[in-house]
């Protein structure tokens, strides 16, 4: 169970970070919901796969399903705060 939140947790700055290489709102938001569509597609993949490796597939595409949302609220808070600051 940890090592999927520590992953939960490298694909949320991972997801942030690409979001802050760029300068416009409309980019930065598109990173995460990008992930949260890969992620949709992996878990629909794990099913096709099927066995322990399709578990293993599902729980990884879960994590980046959470990871990417954190991340959107994470993006769209820290450019609430630039923005008011500026």
């Amino acid at each position: 169970m940890t090592s999927l939140i520590i992953l939960t947790l490298i694909f949320v700055v991972f997801i942030i970070l690409l979001s802050l290489l760029v300068k416009r709102i409309g980019i930065k938001l598109l990173f995460p919901i990008t992930f949260t569509f890969l992620s949709i597609g992996l878990f629909i993949m794990s099913f096709i796969v099927g066995g322990w490796g399709g578990m293993g597939l599902g729980a990884v595409s879960i994590s980046l399903f959470v990871a990417s949302l954190i991340a959107l609220i994470g993006v769209v808070i820290l450019y609430r705060v630039s923005f008011k600051g500026s």
